[in-house]
């Protein structure tokens, strides 16, 4: 035990402090016991090397009184295990708190996920197709790379015509499964729908395996070879066409348009004599796909003067066809090489160059009902007959 004034040791029977003469007191202390106690175990642990400094202690003046040194540890007493037990407490509620919106989201998501799911189904079953669109399209922001979610916006797709949408649905669902044979086929039918050959050579030849690179080949039709070389010739020749897939071909011998005016090839033409021929060929497969053209001109001992004299330019060719229109068109006429075409939406007048507007790019088509007529001309002046094709356009009403 030691003096509460000097801090000098004491005895268990010493009345007073043999150094300050202080009385000692007989009362017991637990704030005095617990400090000694920490002195002692301090002490302990610098004489047997445990630390080689006081860590609770800092450096300080030499005049300091002992008093001042045990107040030293005031904020040390019994704080650390209070904050620890605080700490521990905070960081069991977060993770409690941190476990429980987890599991909370989680079920939450699931749940509407599921709803939306069901709802998507009732509404195809139901032909419910506003409510199913709308199904699948919550579903498809919750995940937008699920072919299952993708496939049933397909067939809401398929199920309403909407060919633009379904369109970009298959291409996603290819993109992320590229040997999807059945996407594959959906795409190629509204291709051929659309008339589009190049879209479908394109997907020919990015086709991921050799089973629907087969599949889409049987869709592409090549153009047919000419076995005479175009030119001019002296004498009566025979024109022979082959076609690579063994197609059927069509042709023409005055440039008219092979699909709508060609006569089936059967073997060798006679090319006669004095005779000037403007070849137009096309394939066509038993799916009733065309290929491109081949086209050449034949000139059969004739002269030129006579040839160009009997080379009056055919009716020109106009798309698209006369019909009835939802949505705008742009119309474009094909023009021979060395040929100039007119055109005009007037009645009642003998369309001429003269009077015709010069064709020179795609052609707007007016609302409502109009008659389209154009002309085709060559360098030497000829001009070939009227072509009139009857248009309806009427906008689609807004919803």
């Amino acid at each position: 035990m030691k003096c509460a004034d000097c801090g000098e040791e004491l005895s268990a029977s010493d009345l007073k402090c043999s150094n300050c003469g202080k009385a000692v007191s007989k009362d017991f202390n637990y704030s005095n016991m617990e400090k000694e106690l920490l002195n002692t175990v301090m002490e302990e642990e610098t004489l047997h090397g445990i630390t080689g400094r006081n860590t609770f202690y800092q450096d300080t003046d030499a005049k300091d009184s002992a008093e001042n040194e045990a107040d030293s540890f005031a904020p040390f007493e019994k704080k650390p295990g209070k904050l620890a037990a605080a700490f521990f407490a905070v960081a069991a509620c977060l993770g409690c708190g941190a476990w429980f919106l987890q599991t909370f989201s989680t079920d939450y998501v699931y749940e509407k996920t599921q709803a939306a799911y069901q709802e998507c189904l009732a509404g195809l079953a139901e032909e419910d197709y506003t409510l199913a669109l709308r199904s699948v399209e919550l579903l498809l922001q919750e995940d937008k790379k699920s072919l299952e979610y993708l496939a049933l916006k397909n067939k809401i797709c398929e199920d309403t015509q909407d060919v633009k949408e379904q369109r970009k649905v298959l291409k996603k669902i290819i993109a992320l499964d590229e040997d999807n044979y059945q996407a594959y086929e959906q795409l190629l039918h509204i291709y051929l729908d659309d008339g589009n050959t190049d879209a479908i050579k394109k997907l020919e030849a990015e086709a991921p395996n050799s089973v629907i690179a087969a599949m889409l080949r049987e869709y592409i039709v090549g153009p047919p070879y000419l076995e005479l070389t175009p030119g001019v010739y002296d004498a009566t020749q025979e024109l022979a066409m082959s076609s690579e897939g063994g197609y059927d071909i069509y042709y023409t011998l005055d440039g008219s348009p092979p699909l709508e005016k060609g006569i089936r090839y059967m073997g060798p033409i006679l090319l006669e004599q004095d005779h000037f021929y403007e070849i137009r060929a096309v394939c066509k497969n038993e799916n009733g796909i065309n290929g491109d053209e081949s086209a050449g001109t034949y000139q059969i001992g004739i002269s030129a003067d006579i040839a160009h004299a009997q080379s009056t330019p055919n009716e020109p060719s106009v798309y698209p066809e006369s019909g009835s229109y939802d949505v705008p068109q742009r119309i474009t006429i094909d023009v021979p090489i060395g040929c100039t075409a007119y055109y005009s939406w007037l009645l009642g007048t003998m369309l001429t160059p003269e009077n015709g507007t010069l064709y020179t790019g795609g052609i707007e088509m007016p609302e409502g009902e109009s008659i389209l007529s154009v002309i085709i001309t060559d360098e030497n002046g000829n001009c070939s007959t009227v072509k009139q094709v009857n248009y309806t356009y009427q906008k689609q009403a807004q919803e």
